[in-house]
């Protein structure tokens, strides 16, 4: 069993697998009752009635966010939603259509390069500039 207290992460990417399994027309009915079997062993209550919900609506209870974007409506996700959801203890909603929000392995580390980047940044032209003209002043 997962912990999850501490690995809420590690829960919704795990509802984001089986969301897969659970589409109708992916796979036999007996195997979609098996992972639901397993789902409700590993998954808390009430977080699995929320998903269960939005499945059973036709909709997916999980959306990969890339590029700062919910992947089930296309809205934007407000920053600090997205820096929350490298934490692994925390679970988070789309403000828009409610599905539980996961952000890929790929999209952590693509939000990481550009903080790399502008710490190798040069100081900007306007220091340079300033030195400049205290140099020749």
């Amino acid at each position: 069993m997962l912990d999850w207290e501490s690995d809420m992460k590690a829960i919704v990417e795990h509802m984001f697998r089986v969301q897969k399994l659970l589409q109708p027309g992916n796979n036999p009915i007996e195997e979609q009752q098996a992972v639901l079997r397993k789902l409700r062993e590993t998954v808390p209550p009430p977080i699995l009635a929320h998903y269960l919900r939005l499945v059973q609506n036709g909709r997916n209870g999980v959306a990969a966010v890339r590029h700062g974007v919910c992947g089930e409506c296309h809205i934007r996700v407000p920053s600090g939603t997205l820096a929350a959801l490298a934490r692994p203890s925390d679970l988070h909603l789309c403000e828009s259509c409610g599905c539980y929000l996961v952000l890929p392995t790929e999209e952590i580390a693509r939000r990481a390069v550009p903080e790399a980047v502008t710490a190798m940044r040069p100081a900007g032209r306007k220091r340079a500039a300033v030195s400049m003209l205290a140099a020749a002043g």
